[in-house]
């Protein structure tokens, strides 16, 4: 995975990771940025990073395929994505998707970003949607998957990945085998 925004070698594969930070970044205390608030979403985003950019690259290729969706900042300045989702299609062959699911159905921000200055042909792209359900039954309704289907239009969608937990140990043992898959 590289840069996300830069154009890929012929012959390496592309995953990139999207996924929904309720509070977006703060300066840590080693003056890097790290996640204000961290979610079950930034977990899954970490997770999945790591674990392609180790299944795709040779040790210390330098990877980065991470888009945050950053709702707080989308309520004081209006939705900001980096980069801009054209530039994350053109260059990817998969997605995955880490959000939660309010009242059963895609937050309108995942929504908004996913949309905007589109549509976008989708075509030739596969999604997993990994979805993060603490406290929630498990299952993911039709609405969801309208919603999906609508924001996501041509792509490839994969039954989504219900995750419930919230520990980094618990949505690892969920969620590798389903990257493993989906980068065969």
């Amino acid at each position: 995975m590289y840069a996300i925004d830069s154009k890929p070698s012929p012959n390496d594969r592309h995953v990139c990771v999207i996924w929904l930070s309720r509070a977006g970044f703060v300066m840590g205390p080693e003056g890097r940025p790290v996640e204000a608030e961290p979610s079950p979403a930034s977990v899954v985003a970490q997770i999945a990073e790591k674990h392609l950019c180790a299944r795709l690259f040779p040790p210390g290729r330098h990877c980065m395929s991470r888009v945050q969706i950053a709702e707080i900042s989308s309520l004081q300045r209006g939705l900001e994505t980096w980069p801009v989702m054209k530039d994350v299609i053109k260059h990817h062959e998969s997605i995955v998707l880490a959000i939660p699911v309010f009242d059963g159905r895609l937050p309108d921000i995942v929504t908004e970003a996913l949309t905007k200055f589109g549509p976008y042909d989708l075509t030739g792209i596969t999604v997993l949607p990994v979805i993060t359900l603490a406290d929630s039954t498990g299952k993911v309704g039709d609405a969801l998957l309208t919603d999906l289907r609508a924001a996501l239009p041509g792509a490839e969608l994969l039954e989504p990945l219900v995750l419930l937990g919230e520990k980094p140990e618990a949505i690892e043992s969920q969620l590798t085998p389903h990257l493993d898959e989906l980068i065969k």
